[in-house]
């Protein structure tokens, strides 16, 4: 530990790809760290979405309030075996990267711009991970909180121009034959709902896989077939609203269900890599929700548990935890004499029972007063001032609009207002520029010291598993908008 920080900012990726022209696919050279005696046989990357140093600071302080012990992801901070790092995850085209981009380049050793998937915008196709690994003799898997077919998932998978073709990413899964597939939107996969009207549920069940919709279906899935687990139409639910509905337990696995099932699988085998996704940290704080944000991270802390479980049973697993980027810039700010109210404001958190996804669409076009003040205080635990509630009101009946604009939104300003409960506010709805945190535990978790590109993960990777292969890659664009299609949104629809 005590080298990665002598060696933190001892390179960078910042000016990586300035070459003129455009490579040809050419063969991986050896690593600039030696490769270890012991390589992994399992490999596991886990990603909370959208996670900022902040949010991760917070969330860490909220589950010493709820579970009396902070994150293990922080405690594996102080490990000397582990090695503690950063990451440079801009993209091709921005220094804020969508999770596209982000998860491209862990996926294919390659920058590409926000809104593709392993795809350059000279139209070239990468190969990524998953299939690479395939060729390599190795299982894998993807488990998320959010559709399957989502960015984080399929940037390890999936080779296609825009994040959104969802419904051709779901099929890019049948035909590359991953072996778990674990998370939201089904609707992606039925006929009834897939504009092309195949019915993708029995053309997995036609390749000798299960299907599964809901928790008991999971747990009683065989461990001798290929695993389709969709237990919602999109994302699954919010943490928060799951905890809180007992119907809900009993039909959609916790992320740490999930990745708990699919250990038992692919630990049968003699090696795999898996990617596990914490997805809604990121949709909570595109929302400026912090009550759902901090209880999506304890929940994906509870996913790493399982992980170090499993380690402790299989040394040779290579565990890498880490983050995207960031998402709304959320800080608990110094409130009160001698910031004294900061503390106690933050522990307001504890008094929240349902998300702002899970209410904004009860907040009427034409609100009435008494109606929101009695919805907010129901869901969490806020008696909104008559003056603070009556400026929002005005903002919601259009009367008026933040200065900056990205805050001009239902969700920002929910959020803006339950500050004034929480203590924490927000720069955006929207990503930041964040170098990510990342933690490799492990063998092979030496090749990750030092500040790291995001490429770098592509290469990590492939060196462990003894693959020789390396896609091209491009310079930097100084200048490639996307489609606003094809990224993220600002924030959730309220």
């Amino acid at each position: 530990m005590q080298t990665s920080r002598r060696r933190f900012f001892g390179r960078t990726g910042l000016l990586a790809g300035s070459a003129i022209g455009f490579p040809q696919i050419i063969r991986s050279a050896e690593p600039e760290a030696p490769l270890p005696e012991r390589r992994p046989q399992h490999i596991i990357h886990l990603v909370a979405d959208g996670m900022c140093w902040s949010t991760f600071t917070m969330g860490n302080a909220f589950s010493q309030l709820r579970r009396q012990r902070g994150l293990r992801w922080f405690e594996l901070l102080h490990r000397e075996e582990a090695t503690v790092t950063a990451v440079d995850m801009r993209s091709l085209n921005s220094l804020v990267t969508d999770s596209a981009a982000a998860s491209s380049s862990w996926g294919s050793g390659s920058r590409v711009v926000n809104g593709a998937l392993n795809v350059l915008p000279d139209g070239r196709e990468l190969r990524p991970l998953m299939p690479l690994f395939k060729e390599a003799g190795w299982k894998r898997g993807l488990v998320t909180t959010t559709e399957i077919t989502h960015a984080t998932p399929a940037g390890f998978a999936a080779t296609i121009s825009s994040r959104g073709d969802a419904e051709d990413i779901a099929q890019q899964y049948l035909d590359r034959s991953i072996e778990v597939l674990l998370g939201g939107g089904r609707k992606f996969f039925e006929a009834t709902k897939r504009k092309d009207k195949v019915d993708l549920h029995r053309a997995f069940r036609d390749r000798g896989y299960t299907v599964c919709q809901d928790a008991a279906a999971l747990a009683d899935a065989p461990n001798d077939r290929p695993w389709l687990g969709t237990f919602a139409a999109g994302h699954l639910p919010f943490t928060l609203d799951r905890d809180h509905d007992a119907k809900l337990q009993r039909k959609v696995p916790s992320l740490a269900d999930m990745t708990r099932r699919a250990l038992d699988k692919l630990g049968r085998e003699t090696h795999f890599l898996l990617q596990v996704e914490g997805g809604r940290v990121d949709h909570a704080c595109h929302g400026c929700d912090i009550a759902a944000a901090v209880r999506e991270l304890v929940a994906f802390d509870e996913a790493i548990e399982v992980c170090l479980e499993f380690q402790q049973r299989f040394p040779d697993t290579l565990l890498v935890l880490t983050t995207d980027h960031g998402t709304g810039g959320p800080a608990l700010n110094g409130l009160g004499t001698a910031y004294g109210s900061s503390s106690p404001l933050f522990a307001n958190l504890l008094r929240a029972k349902r998300s702002f996804e899970a209410f904004g669409d009860e907040i009427p076009k034409e609100p009435a007063a008494e109606a929101v003040r009695r919805l907010l205080a129901d869901a969490t635990g806020y008696e909104v001032p008559e003056t603070e509630l009556k400026r929002f009101l005005e903002f919601l009946e259009g009367r008026w609009k933040p200065l900056f604009s990205g805050m001009n939104g239902r969700a920002m300003q929910l959020g803006q207002l339950l500050a004034n409960h929480y203590g924490v506010s927000w720069t955006s709805g929207a990503h930041t520029i964040d170098y990510a945190p990342l933690v490799a535990l492990g063998p092979g978790a030496a090749l990750f010291r030092g500040f790291q590109k995001n490429t770098d993960v592509f290469r990590h990777y492939t060196a462990l598993a003894g693959i020789d292969y390396r896609n091209p890659e491009l310079p930097l664009l100084a200048e490639c908008a996307p489609a606003a299609a094809d990224v993220e949104p600002p924030c959730l629809p309220a």
